[in-house]
C-alpha cells in the first residue's frame, strides 16, 4: 500500500527544518525564478553560494580549472561589484547560457536557502511559479513527505514565497485529495486560496515586489507570475572541491522527472449558454477576510496587530 502524501512548509529560513523526504526551495522574487530560467535557456550547471565574496572565490577557482563561469546575483537587489549580471531573469539570454560552462550565484535569501536544505541530506529542487508542475512531479518521485522551504525575507515569512507554496500545495492536493498538511502548510494554502483569482495582483502587493518595482524591476514580477511556463527542474548535487564538496545545481533529465501533475483548470468560468440561471443567495462572508486584508492593501499602509495604519513619509525597503 502506498504511503500517504504529506506536506510541510517552512515559511522562512530562520525556522527549524523538519524531517522530510525531499525539499522544494522557493524564492519567487527572484533567485529560483532566475535559476529555472538559466536551465530553461540551456545552462548546464549553477553553483549557489552564501555570499558575494564566496561567489567571487568560487568563480576564480573555476576559472583556474579551465571553466568560464558566469558570475551573477544580488546584494540589496543590485549586482555586487565584479559580477557579470544581477538577479533579473530577463537579463539572461540563450547566448549567455550556452557561452558559459557554468554559473556561480549569490543572493540575499534564495541561494542560502538552497544550501540550508542541502545540509539535511535529502534531495533538493529549486522551484518557482513557472516550473511548479514539473517540480512537484520530481519531488513525488523521491518520496511521500514533501517539504517546501520558503526563503522568506529578512528572516521572516514573505508573501510571495508563501503564495507560491500555496499554489504548489493546491496542485499537490488536486493529485492527492487525501494530502496531509502540517499547520504551516494550511496557512500557505489559505494564502493561495485568498489570491488565486488574481495571482499577479496579489504577488505584486508583496513587500519585496513593491521594492523591486520602485527600483526598476517591475517586469521581473510579471515574468515570475506565469504558471507552468517551464519544464526545467534544477536539482542540487555535490561535486568534489579539494578536501570538501561543492553544491551544484543540474537540470533533472526528462526521463527522471516522474509523473507530471495535472494543471489546474482555468480560474475564470466560460460565459453561460442558454437562458439565465436563477440568482443564488449571496455567499457567506469569508471569515478570514479581516486577517488577510493587510496583504491586499495598497503600499501606503502597514499591518500592525490586526489593524491598518497609515505609513509615515519614510521610505520602507
Amino acid at each position: 500500500m502506498a504511503k500517504p502524501v504529506e506536506a510541510d512548509v517552512v515559511l522562512s529560513c530562520s525556522e527549524r527544518l523538519p524531517t522530510v523526504d525531499v525539499w522544494l526551495v522557493i524564492d519567487v522574487l527572484r533567485a529560483t525564478t532566475v535559476i529555472v530560467r538559466w536551465f530553461e535557456l540551456g545552462g548546464r550547471e549553477l553553483y549557489p553560494t552564501d555570499s558575494p565574496d564566496a561567489a567571487r572565490r568560487l568563480a576564480h577557482d573555476l576559472e583556474q580549472e579551465g571553466q568560464k563561469p558566469l558570475l551573477m546575483g544580488e546584494e540589496n537587489a543590485i549586482a555586487p561589484q565584479g559580477f557579470n549580471l544581477g538577479n533579473s531573469p530577463l537579463d539572461l539570454t540563450r547566448e549567455l547560457a550556452t557561452a558559459h560552462a557554468c554559473a556561480v550565484m549569490a543572493t540575499t535569501n534564495g541561494t542560502k536557502a538552497l544550501l540550508r536544505a542541502a545540509e539535511t541530506g535529502v534531495p533538493v529542487f529549486a522551484v518557482c511559479i513557472r516550473n511548479a508542475l514539473s517540480a512537484l512531479g520530481c519531488a513525488l518521485s523521491r518520496g511521500s513527505r514533501i517539504g517546501l522551504l520558503c526563503s522568506g525575507r529578512k528572516g521572516r515569512p514573505a508573501w510571495d514565497d508563501t503564495l507560491c507554496a500555496g499554489l504548489l500545495l493546491s496542485l499537490l492536493q488536486r493529485q492527492h485529495p487525501g494530502l496531509r498538511l502540517a499547520d504551516s502548510a494550511r496557512l500557505a494554502l489559505l494564502t493561495w486560496q485568498s489570491s488565486r483569482n488574481d495571482l499577479r495582483a496579489s504577488l505584486s502587493g508583496a513587500d519585496h515586489a513593491v521594492f523591486l518595482d520602485r527600483v526598476g524591476y517591475g517586469a521581473d514580477i510579471a515574468f515570475a507570475c506565469i504558471p507552468d511556463a517551464s519544464e526545467a527542474v534544477p536539482e542540487l548535487h555535490e561535486s568534489p572541491d579539494g578536501d570538501g564538496m561543492r553544491a551544484v545545481l543540474r537540470r533533472v533529465p526528462s526521463d527522471a522527472m516522474g509523473p507530471r501533475l495535472r494543471a489546474a483548470p482555468p480560474l475564470s468560468e466560460p460565459a453561460p449558454v442558454g437562458p439565465p440561471r436563477t440568482e443564488r443567495a449571496p455567499a457567506a462572508p469569508n471569515r478570514f477576510a479581516s486577517l488577510l486584508q493587510y496583504a491586499k492593501s495598497d503600499a501606503d499602509h502597514l499591518f500592525l496587530g490586526g489593524n491598518r495604519h497609515k505609513k509615515s513619509g519614510r521610505t520602507r525597503l
